[in-house]
C-alpha cells in the first residue's frame, strides 16, 4: 500500500510530547481525526497517562466541540472493549488498540482500562469553545472575577435592552435644565450627532475596551512607537514613488503625493502638532481628488500613491480633542452600564473572555492553581481565534512558577500547547481574528523550542479539482508577513475511491445576448442566475447518479444569494438556505408583527392596512382604498362595513370581530399566554403553511412565539413592550438567522455562505457571481483595536484618531488579502467537481474574481473563441453562454387555473384527499418499536403463571426474566441463577400484586429449562459486550424506530445479537415462531451493524422455555 506523502508529519504531531506542537493543516487533510488520535495518545501514554479533566481542548464552534467530543467518545469506546474493535492501521486514519500497545509497550487490557477510565469522565473534560472554557473559569472563582456566582451567559439581546434604556434616562437628564454639562455636549456636538454618540458608546460598552488605556492614548501628546515607525515607513514608500516618478513641471499626482510625503515626515519629526502647522498649499492638495492613471505610472505604483495620499488625507483630518471631549462625556456613562448589568446576574461573550484573561493575569495563584490542573492545552482553528483568547491560551500554557505580565513574555511549558490551524483559511476578521497575531504565536512557540508540523495529503478532493485549486492559488496567494503566507500545494490522498462525476474544475460565462448592451453587476446577476438554474435541471440534474442534496451554491455573502434563489424557485428546484441572516425581513414575520401592533394600538392604520392586505385579510389595494373613504380602518366598529358592498365585506367583518375580541383578551395575559391565544385564534400558522416557503414560514413564525416565551421571566414586559422591541428590531434589521427546520433537507440543493461551508464538502460544489466586486470601503467601526502593537482607534462622523488611520490601513490591507482567502476556502470545499461561474459586466466595483483569474491565466475570461483558461500546468475548461429569456414561474398562476380553483365539486374532493391524508398520518404512530413493526406480528402466548391467573401474570413473568438475565454472570454455576429468583421477585413485583410464592415458581421453571440449554452455555462460552443495549434510529415515512437489545456477545469471531422470548413454544414450532420476530432481529441487525460499523452480525431468538435458539 502505497503510504501518504505527510505520514511522519502526522505521526510526529500526534505523538510529540516534550515540544509544543504547531500543527498547519490543509484543507481536507483531516485535521479532526489527528486530533482524537493526539488526545487518544495522550490518555494512554506509557508511564505518565494525562487524565481526561487534565485535558483542555478547545475549538471555535459548539458544532466542531461536540464533534470532536463524540468522534473521542466513540474511539475510547472502541478501545476500552478491544473485542469489537475492529480498527485497522491506515495512514490517516484513526489510531487503533495495536498502534497503541506497539508504541508504548502496554497489553490490550491496559490500553482497555485507561481508555474505560476516560470514558468515566469524559462529561467532566473541558472539551468545548473558548468561551465555554472562560465561563468555567469564572465560575470557579466568581469573587475573583468580579462576577455573580449564578452568572446567566448573554448573547447581546439582554445587554442591547439594558443599554437602551439606560441610555435614555442618561440622555434625558443630561439634557434636562438639571443637567451640569451643555457646554461639554455643545463641543461634542459640533462634530457629531446624537445617533452617533450613541453608536460610539454602545461600542464603548464592550468588556474588551479597555477605558483606561482608551483615555491614557487620548491624553498622550506624543504618538506611539508602532504609529510613528508605520507613519515612517509609508511616507518613505511615497518618497520612493516621487522620487522614482517626480518631474520639474509635476502633474497633480506628484504634487499631491509630495504633500503627502511631506506631512508624514513632519508627523515622524513633530508630533501631531505638524497637522496643524501644515502649509496651506499642501493642505489644498491633499483635499483635492487625484483622478485617474497618468502616462508613465505604472497601474500597481499609482494605486500605491493613491492608498498614501488617501493615508495622509486622514492624518491630516484627524480629531484627537473631539474624542477626548466625547469620552469625558460618556466615560461614566459608560462605567455605570457594565456595573449595573454585571449586577443583575449577567456577562456577556465579550465579558466572559475579558474577565476570564484578567482574572488569570491579576490573580497569581488562580493562575498557578490553573496552570497545575491542566497538563495538556489543544486548540482548533486556531487561525480564527482572536487576540484575547490568544492570552487565554498562553497564560494556562506557560511554565509552571512563572509568572509573566505580557503574552510575549511568557515562558510556554514544553509539550503542554498542541494548536492546528490554517493560515490560509483565515476568514474571520469581522469576529476579530487576526492573521498577524496568528504569525507572531506561532513564531514565539518556535522560538520557545516549539515545532510545526504541516499536512499536506488532502482526502477530500479528486486530483482533478485539487491541481488547479493549487496551480491559481500558486499565483494568487503572495506572501507577505504578518498578512498572507505562501500556498503549501495540497497532495492527492493516494489509492483515493473513484469519482462517479465528470470530475474536475470548470469556468462559466454567462454574456449577454446578441445586440444587447454589455451588463451591469446586476444585469450580470439576473442573467447568470437564469444560466445556472437552467444548467443545473437540464444538464446536472438529469443524470441519474446526481441527487440535489449533493450540489452546494456558496456565496461571498447570504445577500447576494437572492436572484439566485428566485431562479432556482422557478425551474422547480429544491433548495434549502444555511443561515440565512434576514429574519427580521421575512414576510409572514412582518405579518405577524403588523397583527400584533393593532391589538396593541387599534388606532394604528399603517399596521391594519398591512393586516388587512396581508394573506389574513386577502384585500386588494382598491378595496383599501374604498374601506379608508368610509371610514373602515376601525375594528372596533364593524357596524362601519355595513353599507359597505363588496364581495370581501363579510370576510372583514369576520377578522375585525376576531381582532376586536383578541384586543379585549390579550390586555390582560401575560405575554406568553398572549401570542398562545393569538396562534390559535387566527390561521397565521396554516397560511404561512401554505405560503410558498411554507416549512420555513412556519417555523419563522414559531421563532417569534418561542422568543415570547424565552422573554416571560421579565415581568414588567408586556405585549406593548414586546411589540416596541420587535418593531425596532424591523427598523434596524440586524442580522438574525431564520428558525432551522427541524430536518436538514438531505435531497435540496445546499445554498449557504462560504463562511457557513467552512468544514463541509460537497460532490459538486458552484461559486456564482464571481464577477461581483469587492465594492467600497467598509466604514471602521466605531472602536477598534490593534492588538500587537496595543493601538486603539475611534472613528464617529467622519472623526477619527491617529490609532483609527493605522487601524483602518491595516484592515483594507488585511481585506485584500483575506478576499483571497475566502475564494480558497470556497474551491477547496468540492470534492469532485468545482464551478466558478460569473458574468461578463462593463465595469466592475472593486476587484472581482474573473478577473484575478484573467490576471493569472492565459486566454481570455468572457470571450466565445477561449476554450480553456490556463493557469500554471492546469487547463481549466471555459464555457460562454448567451443570457437566456427569463424563465416564468412553474407555479401555475394564470387564467388557465382559476376554473379549477373556483370549481366546487374540484374544491371538495380536494379536501376530501387531504382528510384522508390527515387521518392516514394520524393513524401512523410517529414512534416505533422493532416489536411493532413486523406486519405478522403477534404477541407471546403466555400460560397462566398459576392456576386462573390471567394472561398479564404471564407477562410479568417474562418481565422478570429479563430483569434477571440482564444482570446474570454466565460463567457463574447456573443453579445459583435459580436462587436470586426470590429476591428479585419480591423486588420488583408489589406486595398487592400476585402471591410472590406462584411467581417465583413460574420464573424457577422458565429459567430451570433455560439453563440447561445449549443457548444458555453458548452464553456461559461467550464474551458478553452489552446488555439492554438501547438504540434510536430513522425508520420510514418520518417515523422513529428505538428499543432495547437483550443482549450482544462475540463467540467464535462472531458478534451476536440475542432476543429472550417466554413465548409458550415446543422445540418443533420453534422455527416457525421465530418468523414472527424476523422484522424486529433485523432492525437490530442494521443498528448494530451502523453503530458498531461492522459489514455482518449474527442474530438469534432465545425461546427460555423450550431452550432453543433459532438464528434469523
Amino acid at each position: 500500500m502505497e503510504l501518504i506523502p505527510d505520514r511522519l508529519a502526522r505521526e510526529l504531531a500526534e505523538t510529540t510530547f516534550d515540544r509544543n506542537v504547531v500543527v498547519v493543516a490543509g484543507a481536507g487533510t483531516g485535521k479532526t481525526t489527528l486530533l482524537v488520535n493526539r488526545l487518544v495518545h495522550l490518555l494512554v501514554i506509557h508511564p505518565d497517562p494525562v487524565m481526561v479533566t487534565e485535558i483542555v481542548a478547545l475549538t471555535f464552534t459548539n458544532k466542531a466541540a461536540t464533534e470532536m467530543k463524540v468522534r473521542l467518545r466513540e474511539r475510547l469506546t472502541l478501545l476500552a472493549q478491544p473485542e469489537i474493535d475492529t480498527t485497522r492501521a491506515k495512514d490517516g486514519g484513526a489510531v487503533s488498540a495495536a498502534d497503541l500497545c506497539t508504541r508504548y509497550g502496554l497489553s490490550t487490557e491496559e490500553v482497555a482500562s485507561r481508555a474505560a477510565a476516560a470514558l468515566r469522565d469524559l462529561e467532566k473534560s473541558q472539551i468545548g469553545t473558548l468561551h465555554s472554557f472562560a465561563a468555567h473559569l469564572l465560575r470557579l472563582y466568581p469573587l475573583e472575577g468580579g462576577v455573580d456566582p449564578a452568572f446567566q451567559e448573554d448573547d447581546g439581546l439582554r445587554f442591547d435592552e439594558h443599554f437602551a434604556a439606560c441610555w435614555d434616562v442618561w440622555v434625558d437628564r443630561e439634557l434636562s435644565r438639571l443637567g451640569t454639562r451643555h457646554d461639554l455636549w455643545r463641543e461634542v456636538l459640533r462634530v457629531t450627532t446624537l445617533e452617533d454618540l450613541r453608536g460610539l458608546t454602545r461600542a464603548l460598552c464592550s468588556e474588551l475596551v479597555d477605558l483606561e488605556t482608551v483615555e491614557t492614548q487620548l491624553k498622550d501628546e506624543t504618538l506611539s512607537p508602532a504609529i510613528v515607525e508605520w507613519v515612517r515607513h509609508t511616507g518613505e514608500r511615497g518618497r520612493a514613488l516621487l522620487e522614482a516618478h517626480d518631474r520639474p513641471k509635476r502633474r497633480k499626482v506628484e504634487h499631491m503625493l509630495a504633500a503627502a510625503v511631506s506631512l508624514m515626515m513632519s508627523i515622524v519629526g513633530q508630533g501631531p502638532v505638524a497637522i496643524q502647522a501644515l502649509p496651506s498649499a499642501d493642505r489644498e492638495w491633499l483635499e483635492k481628488d487625484l483622478g485617474s492613471s497618468v502616462a508613465g505610472w505604472e497601474k500597481e505604483e499609482f494605486a500605491e500613491a493613491e492608498s498614501i495620499i488617501k493615508t495622509a488625507s486622514k492624518l491630516q483630518a484627524v480629531n484627537g480633542s473631539f474624542f477626548k471631549y466625547a469620552l469625558r462625556l460618556v466615560g461614566p456613562l459608560v462605567a455605570e452600564i457594565r456595573l449595573s448589568f454585571r449586577l443583575n446576574g449577567w456577562v456577556s461573550f465579550d465579558g466572559l473572555l475579558a474577565r476570564a484573561r484578567t482574572l488569570l493575569r491579576d490573580h497569581r495563584l488562580i493562575r498557578e492553581r490553573i496552570k497545575r490542573d491542566y497538563r495538556a492545552v489543544l486548540v482548533d482553528e486556531f487561525q480564527d481565534t482572536d487576540p484575547v483568547q490568544y492570552e487565554l491560551i498562553l497564560a494556562i500554557s506557560e511554565c509552571l512558577g512563572k509568572q509573566a505580565v505580557t503574552w510575549q513574555a511568557m515562558a510556554l511549558e514544553p509539550g503542554k500547547l498542541f494548536i492546528v490551524g490554517d493560515p490560509k483559511q483565515s476568514i474571520y476578521a469581522f469576529r476579530r481574528a487576526d492573521i498577524e497575531a496568528f504569525d507572531r504565536v506561532v513564531q514565539k512557540i518556535e522560538q520557545d523550542g516549539g515545532t510545526v508540523q504541516t499536512l499536506t495529503t488532502n482526502f477530500r478532493s479528486d486530483a482533478a479539482v485539487l491541481e488547479p485549486v493549487n496551480d491559481v492559488f500558486d499565483r494568487l496567494f503572495e506572501r507577505r508577513p504578518l498578512v498572507q503566507p505562501a500556498n503549501v500545494r495540497l497532495e492527492v490522498q493516494p489509492q483515493r475511491r473513484l469519482s462517479t462525476f465528470d470530475a474536475g474544475v470548470r469556468l462559466q460565462v454567462t454574456l449577454p445576448a446578441q445586440d444587447d448592451r454589455a451588463f451591469d453587476a446586476a444585469g450580470a446577476t439576473r442573467a447568470e442566475g437564469e444560466t445556472l438554474a437552467r444548467w443545473l435541471a437540464e444538464d446536472v440534474l438529469s443524470r441519474p447518479q446526481v441527487k440535489p442534496g449533493q450540489i452546494a451554491l456558496l456565496f461571498r455573502k447570504l445577500t447576494q444569494a437572492d436572484t439566485y434563489v428566485d431562479a432556482l424557485r422557478r425551474y422547480g428546484l429544491p433548495y434549502v438556505i444555511e443561515g440565512e441572516k434576514h429574519f427580521y425581513r421575512r414576510q409572514e414575520v412582518i405579518d405577524l408583527m403588523n397583527v400584533l401592533r393593532v391589538l396593541d394600538h387599534p388606532h394604528d392604520h399603517v399596521a391594519l392596512a398591512g393586516v388587512l392586505r396581508s394573506p389574513l385579510g386577502g384585500l386588494p389595494d382598491r378595496a383599501l382604498y374604498e374601506l379608508r373613504r368610509i371610514n373602515g380602518f376601525d375594528f372596533l366598529r364593524s357596524d362601519a362595513l355595513e353599507g359597505w358592498d363588496r364581495p370581501d365585506a363579510a370576510a372583514v367583518r369576520r377578522l375585525y370581530g376576531h381582532l376586536a375580541w383578541l384586543h379585549r383578551q390579550v390586555a390582560a395575559l401575560p405575554l406568553a399566554e398572549a401570542l398562545e391565544l393569538i396562534f390559535s385564534r387566527l390561521p397565521i400558522l396554516e397560511i404561512a403553511a401554505a405560503s410558498l416557503h411554507g416549512e420555513q414560514a412556519v417555523a419563522n413564525l414559531m421563532k417569534v412565539k418561542h422568543s415570547a416565551a424565552a422573554l416571560s421571566d421579565r415581568p414588567h414586559l408586556t405585549l406593548s413592550g414586546f411589540v416596541d422591541l420587535m418593531v425596532a428590531r424591523l427598523d434596524e434589521q440586524p442580522d438574525e438567522a431564520e428558525s432551522p427546520l427541524s430536518e436538514e433537507s438531505s435531497n435540496a440543493i445546499q445554498v449557504l455562505t462560504i463562511h457557513k461551508a467552512k468544514g463541509l464538502e460537497f460532490p459538486i460544489v458552484v461559486l456564482p457571481g464571481l464577477h461581483q466586486g469587492s465594492g467600497r470601503e467598509r466604514e471602521l467601526p466605531a472602536v477598534t483595536f490593534d492588538w500587537s502593537s496595543g493601538t486603539y482607534g475611534l472613528s464617529l462622523s467622519g472623526a477619527h484618531n491617529f490609532g483609527a488611520v493605522l487601524v483602518h490601513e491595516k484592515r483594507k490591507i488585511r481585506e485584500e488579502a483575506e478576499r483571497r482567502r475566502v475564494l480558497y476556502v470556497g474551491m477547496t470545499r468540492a470534492k469532485d467537481v468545482l464551478v466558478l461561474s460569473g458574468g461578463v459586466t462593463g465595469r466592475a466595483s472593486g476587484e472581482t474574481v474573473l478577473g484575478m483569474l484573467q490576471d493569472i491565466g492565459e486566454g481570455t475570461v468572457g470571450a466565445p473563441e477561449t476554450v480553456a483558461l490556463t493557469v500554471g500546468a492546469s487547463v481549466i475548461p471555459h464555457q460562454t453562454t448567451s443570457a437566456p429569456l427569463r424563465k416564468r414561474s412553474s407555479r401555475s398562476s394564470g387564467p388557465a387555473s382559476s376554473p379549477r380553483a373556483e370549481d366546487p365539486g374540484t374544491i371538495a374532493q380536494l379536501w376530501r384527499e387531504r382528510e384522508e391524508r390527515w387521518a392516514s398520518a394520524r393513524r401512523t404512530p410517529v414512534h416505533l418499536t422493532p416489536s411493532l413493526m413486523g406486519a405478522e406480528f403477534l404477541s407471546g402466548n403466555y400460560p397462566p403463571a398459576i392456576g386462573g391467573a390471567d394472561r398479564e401474570a404471564g407477562k410479568l413473568v417474562g418481565v422478570l426474566a429479563h430483569r434477571l438475565l440482564e444482570q446474570w454472570d454466565f460463567r457463574l454455576p447456573p443453579q445459583a441463577l435459580l436462587d436470586r429468583v426470590e429476591a428479585t421477585v419480591q423486588r420488583f413485583v408489589p406486595d398487592d400484586t400476585e402471591p410472590v410464592s406462584a411467581l417465583s415458581d413460574s420464573l424457577r421453571e422458565i429459567l430451570g429449562h433455560f439453563i440447561q440449554s445449549e443457548p444458555y452455555r453458548r452464553l456461559a462460552a461467550s464474551t458478553i459486550l452489552g446488555r439492554e443495549v438501547p438504540f434510536t434510529m430513522s425508520g420510514a415515512d418520518g417515523q422513529i424506530v428505538h428499543g432495547v437489545m437483550d443482549v450482544i456477545y462475540r463467540l467464535d469471531d462472531r458478534i451476536w445479537i440475542g432476543d429472550y422470548k417466554s413465548d409458550t413454544v415446543t422445540a418443533k414450532d420453534a422455527q416457525e415462531r421465530a418468523e414472527r420476530y424476523r422484522i424486529q432481529m433485523t432492525l437490530y441487525k442494521t443498528a448494530a451493524q451502523k453503530s458498531l460499523q461492522l459489514p455482518t452480525i449474527s442474530a438469534q431468538v432465545l425461546f427460555l422455555r423450550c431452550g432453543i435458539a433459532v438464528e434469523l
